[in-house]
Order: structure tokens, then C-alpha cells, then sequence
């Protein structure tokens, strides 16, 4: 018990400090999820600071970015995937591509961030990954609290400065029907 940090021995952890192990098992089985739903998963070096896209047919992931972190894109861009390629989600985007009204569009992207999370969470269970709901919960919280931040003062923030942990679980959506077809480049920061 010499070098183990007071968090991990109350039993949780902080986004960007989950054991390797339990992610390696989550990413095999995500990626394993995000092609058998039609997706093609690529690692492409990609300009900073961009760390993953999404174009409706592919995820891509910047192999610099930390391992835990691609976890987390994997299913998040899986989420903003099934958005833009679901028949019965096409309306929703609409306010998020031509809303003028900064406050408006800040609650339509936060209705939108929340419901790719739900997607992302839904995939996990679907795949058998049960254990990781507060992680990945967390790190949704996390996300929108760096994507806030951003739109609130047009600066990416410290990443770390935004890790929050013990959020309300994200709950799992059923993933619609979808159709794949090419979108937009679409990204994550």
C-alpha cells in the first residue's frame, strides 16, 4: 500500500488517471462495436489541436493523443457518428448549425454533446463493458466543461483544469437505425 494515492484507496478515480487494463479491455471491445455498427477506425496524424474526427463514415483518432483519451473519443465520436448518419436524428441538427443566439446554441450543444454520450454509453453496454460508467460519465462532464470553457472565452482551456469526478451517470440511448453516407469533417479539440 506504499505508493498507492489516497483517491484509489476510497475507491474512485479522476479522469486521466484509470488503470491501463481496464482500458485495454474497453478499447478492444469498443472498437470491435464501432465496426460492427459500419464504421471504419483510422489513427492518422492530424493538426493540433485536433485529437480526433468524423466524417459519417470513419472515426479518426491522432495516435499522440494519451491512451485513456482515445478511449473516450472512440465512443464519443462513435456518438456524434450515429447523429449525423441517423435518418431520425436529421432534424436535431439543424440548431446547431444555424443558431445565431449564442446562449440558445450553447443549450442546443449541450443537448447535443449529451445525447452523443448517450450513444458512447450505450455501445459500452452493448459490448459488455458495464464496469466503466462513472469513468466515462466523468469524462463526459469533463469534456463539456473544456467545451464550455472554450466557447466561453475563444481559448482552449487546460485540459486539467476541467476534470470533475462523481457526475451523474450518462444514460445509455438506443442507437437508431442509421445510414451511413459521408458528412461534414467534423472534430474534437
Amino acid at each position: 500500500m506504499d505508493n498507492v494515492p489516497g483517491h484509489e484507496l476510497h475507491g474512485t478515480r479522476q479522469v486521466g488517471q484509470w488503470p491501463t487494463d481496464e482500458l485495454v479491455d474497453l478499447w478492444g471491445r469498443a472498437c470491435s462495436g464501432v465496426v460492427k455498427q459500419g464504421f471504419v477506425i483510422e489513427y492518422r496524424d492530424l493538426e493540433p489541436p485536433r485529437t480526433g474526427i468524423f466524417d459519417g463514415l470513419r472515426i479518426v483518432i491522432d495516435p499522440d493523443v494519451g491512451f485513456e483519451m482515445q478511449c473516450f473519443l472512440l465512443l464519443h465520436l462513435f456518438g456524434h457518428s450515429v447523429q449525423w448518419v441517423a435518418p431520425s436524428l436529421e432534424h436535431e441538427l439543424a440548431d446547431l448549425q444555424h443558431t445565431e443566439d449564442r446562449q440558445h446554441f450553447m443549450q442546443v450543444l449541450h443537448a447535443y454533446e449529451l445525447e452523443a454520450a448517450g450513444f458512447g454509453m450505450q455501445l459500452m453496454h452493448q459490448v459488455g463493458v458495464t464496469t466503466l460508467d462513472q469513468w466515462y460519465s466523468d469524462f463526459v462532464a469533463t469534456d463539456w466543461r473544456y467545451v464550455e470553457r472554450y466557447y466561453q472565452t475563444d481559448q482552449l482551456p487546460d485540459w486539467k483544469s476541467c476534470v470533475v469526478c462523481g457526475c451523474p451517470l450518462v444514460t445509455p440511448a438506443p442507437i437508431p437505425e442509421l445510414r451511413r453516407h459521408e458528412v461534414q469533417v467534423r472534430f474534437a479539440f
